[in-house]
């Protein structure tokens, strides 16, 4: 029998919401985006076929899924106004890309604390979010667009149309952060001299966060292919501080 949370790992591909950026990745003009994002996707559902056979296996899927939905995200900033810092990550770099998956699951846990709620708009053409108001009792609607997210001091308040992410991490704490991931990437593929990879520690979690991540950076590449004239600063920000390191954890002289 399968446990409850690989249940609702699997499930969330039949959500309206995963329905709607599956659908819209495929729609996307052809380019590396597109490719990424469908290569992510199948890696995905095989993570999710082989788990029970083989949870090593279904690891690495997972892992790949979300390299490549990092390589599709950072493709699609390449191609709409984020070039100047997007062109630093190395797509063909495995802790270049954990920069991005590292701060998008920072995103990701921030947003959950905020109880960010996500649907698919009623006209279908884009995601709505509804959020809590200061109050916690009244709510707020809007489109869902990554224009919508800005990093503000935990010392300010956002705007009545912003998403808030809070403070950007600092150099030392995306430092410490991406040495870990590493770290942890390669004891879940490669073994050592003290034994063999086992897998996730965690595997039912860690699949369900790997296809969440996974999902949210192909709704971001796909955001930007089809609202390509937004304004996106906190994209900016955030591959700007990315650039700030290289991926030998130093930081880079200004």
């Amino acid at each position: 029998m399968k446990s409850n949370s690989i249940s609702a790992s699997s499930e969330i591909f039949e959500h309206d919401v995963a329905r709607w950026i599956i659908d819209n990745a495929n729609n996307l003009e052809d380019c590396r985006a597109k490719f990424c994002s469908i290569n992510a996707l199948r890696f995905l559902r095989w993570a999710h076929e082989l788990f029970e056979p083989s949870a090593i296996v279904a690891s690495f899927c997972a892992l790949n899924a979300t390299e490549e939905a990092v390589a599709a995200f950072i493709s699609a900033a390449k191609t709409h106004g984020h070039k100047q810092y997007a062109k630093e990550v190395n797509l063909h770099d495995h802790q270049s890309k954990a920069l991005i998956s590292v701060f998008a699951q920072r995103c990701s846990g921030v947003a959950k604390q905020g109880r960010l709620a996500i649907a698919v708009a009623p006209n279908k053409d884009a995601l709505a979010f509804r959020l809590p108001t200061g109050n916690g009792y009244d709510y707020r609607y809007g489109n869902l667009h990554l224009s919508s997210f800005r990093i503000y001091p935990n010392t300010e308040s956002p705007g009545k149309d912003d998403i808030a992410l809070g403070d950007m991490p600092t150099l030392e704490e995306l430092q410490a952060e991406v040495k870990r991931v590493a770290e942890a990437r390669n004891a879940l593929l490669y073994a050592t001299n003290t034994g063999i990879q086992t897998g996730f520690k965690d595997p039912q979690a860690s699949l369900l966060r790997e296809t969440q991540l996974s999902l949210g950076l192909i709704w971001a590449a796909v955001d930007m292919y089809t609202n390509p004239d937004q304004d996106r600063p906190f994209i900016n920000k955030v591959l700007e501080g990315m650039a700030s390191l290289n991926t030998k954890g130093k930081v880079q002289e200004c």
